[in-house]
């Protein structure tokens, strides 16, 4: 998987910090969930869905918002779940 650039990830941060300041998002909010959620969406869009990747951080932010927990400790939930469904579609070896 090709990384991206440290231009893309400067733009990426830019935007992301204007989108939180608009929703009244503490900066440190993204800062923290920032590199955990980019590999998990990186492992579902590269598993199992790729258009499922971007409604997964959807609903993860969902949760933190309804009380469900911290982002990190969602995204890591999140992360067993995708981990599980992956081991249960794996091709069976013979």
């Amino acid at each position: 998987m090709a990384r991206d650039t440290p231009e893309k990830m400067e733009a990426m941060r830019s935007w992301l910090s204007a989108v939180a300041e608009e929703l009244n998002i503490a900066p440190e909010v993204m800062a923290e969930a920032e590199a955990p959620l980019l590999q998990l969406i990186g492992k579902i869009a590269y598993g199992p869905s790729r258009p499922g990747a971007p409604l997964t951080a959807f609903l993860i932010g969902m949760a933190v918002g309804q009380g469900e927990g911290e982002s990190t400790a969602l995204i890591a939930k999140i992360k067993a779940l995708v981990d599980e469904y992956m081991k249960d579609r794996a091709p069976h070896q013979e």
